[in-house]
């Protein structure tokens, strides 16, 4: 627990000045210190006193008129009250001074034990208290020149054309309303009321829940409310409206939601409407696209595709850096991973996919795909947090509000609105930090690429290796 924020906004005891306490830090854990803070007599004195004369002197009670009601009668009626706030702020007046003084970065809430359990402050006695808090990790970088890197070279072909027009074709297509039976890529909307194991309330409901049949190719695995589900096509394949659908899933050990963790979730979801798209026809497509004939939409679809190819090139190349700097760098992460922490490792990859070209559907598909990775995966990505954030700031990377702005532009791009509005929503939710965090790592693994040992591979073969590297960790992942 950590002191009452209102109880300390009531009374203003620094007034600009500061005040020097005893420190004594103790190492509990690699990422752990146990802070030890001792404020001595004269400060708790001069501090009470302050209190207790602005009580004397700005009091009103019946009888008396203002600034002459008697000291004692004031202290036994509110001198506990002002002796517990004057407390909470001392606590966190020198709790500050202390991080600031020793440097320490921390994450996460401070845990302050049981505030009502410390003694009460005592005239003529020092007051002592111990906070315990996690620290960012400390290492050692390794020489970053000459990193080795694949670079997958690919060529736009006329067979990758095709399958972006009729993938587009789907994106713009017409819905029409369904009753089933469902097939891959429908999409329904219900209700959804989901249970926690042990809880006898409901975790989480909501009207208007959207479900999408997996595509064949998924294999029967889809994501439902951020949820990676093994067996989604086989629990929405074949629906049809007014069914209700009821199935089990298992909490992802890592999701940002710590209550959810490990627990088993029970879905009842209730199909109220359903849709299905019918791909727009060509003709219409080169039309509201505004060009002259289907030889324009395809020459804009190549370039489309070019960018998009140039994109995930470099990001494979980052991503092969993350892997190194992972393999080559050894840290414990703090024991507890907070909320905060899992919740903004999801948002800095939802802003990398979006500017990665990729539509909300499968960004929410690959999100979820995360929140289901084994521990270890997740725990490789907070490391790399870290280890990113200490490169960026080592590396003096900043962000400029134009990159900022552009990123905006394509995240509001990729959601079909207006960047105004999409930057005004990031502001709300407290995101923009993610999409300035996303920017800078980014620029911090491209120094590391700049100076690779670059070789050159076939995109076929390159897929190849990274497919054979996702079926060695998910082997090795089930095995553990």
């Amino acid at each position: 627990t950590t002191p009452d924020p209102d109880a300390m906004e009531d009374f203003s005891l620094d007034d600009g000045d500061t005040f020097d306490s005893k420190v004594d830090i103790t190492e509990t854990g690699p990422c752990t210190r146990s802070l030890t803070i001792t404020i001595p007599a004269s400060v708790v004195d001069e501090r009470l006193e302050m209190q207790l004369g602005t009580l004397v002197s700005e009091a009103t009670l019946p009888g008396f008129r203002k600034g002459r009601v008697p000291r004692a009668l004031l202290e036994r009626r509110f001198g506990a009250n002002v002796r517990q706030e004057t407390r909470g702020q001392l606590i966190s007046s020198s709790y500050e001074k202390a991080l600031t003084d020793s440097e320490l970065q921390v994450i996460g809430d401070p845990d302050f034990g049981d505030l009502e359990a410390l003694a009460e402050l005592e005239s003529g006695g020092d007051f002592a208290f111990t906070v315990t808090i996690e620290i960012v990790p400390a290492f050692e970088l390794p020489e970053l020149e000459g990193v080795p890197v694949t670079k997958p070279i690919m060529e736009v072909t006329d067979e990758h054309i095709d399958a972006e027009i009729l993938r587009t074709r789907y994106r713009f297509g017409t819905p029409a309303r369904i009753e089933g039976p469902f097939e891959p890529l429908d999409r329904m909307v219900g209700s959804v009321r989901i249970m926690l194991d042990g809880m006898e309330a409901p975790f989480f409901e909501n009207e208007q829940a959207v479900g999408v049949v997996p595509a064949v190719e998924d294999e029967g695995k889809g994501q439902f409310l951020g949820l990676m589900v093994d067996d989604l096509a086989d629990q929405l394949g074949g629906k049809k409206v007014g069914d209700v659908v009821e199935f089990e899933t298992l909490g992802p050990e890592m999701h940002e939601r710590e209550e959810i963790r490990g627990k088993k979730l029970a879905v009842r979801y209730e199909i109220r409407d359903a849709e299905r798209v019918a791909p727009l026809e060509v003709k219409e497509m080169v039309e509201q696209f505004g060009l002259d004939d289907e030889n324009g939409l395809r020459e804009q679809m190549r370039m489309s595709l070019e960018t998009r190819r140039d994109s995930e090139q470099r990001n494979a190349e980052r991503e092969q850096v993350y892997e190194w700097l992972l393999e080559n760098i050894d840290f414990e992460l703090p024991p507890k991973i907070s909320e905060a922490q899992a919740a903004g490792m999801i948002e800095q990859q939802r802003m990398e996919m979006a500017h990665r070209g990729l539509d909300e559907e499968t960004i929410e598909k690959h999100l979820a795909e995360i929140r289901g990775e084994s521990e270890k995966s997740s725990r490789d990505r907070l490391r790399l947090m870290f280890i990113m954030s200490r490169l960026a700031n080592d590396f003096s990377i900043e962000v400029k509000e134009e990159e900022l702005n552009a990123r905006i532009a394509e995240l509001a791009a990729s959601r079909g609105a207006r960047p105004e509005e999409v930057r005004a929503e990031l502001a709300r939710s407290g995101r923009l930090r993610d999409i300035g965090m996303s920017i800078q790592h980014a620029k911090a693994a491209d120094r590391i690429v700049d100076t690779a040992k670059v070789t050159e591979m076939p995109a076929d073969d390159w897929n190849k290796v990274v497919d054979a590297k996702v079926a060695e960790r998910k082997a090795a992942a089930e095995k553990s």
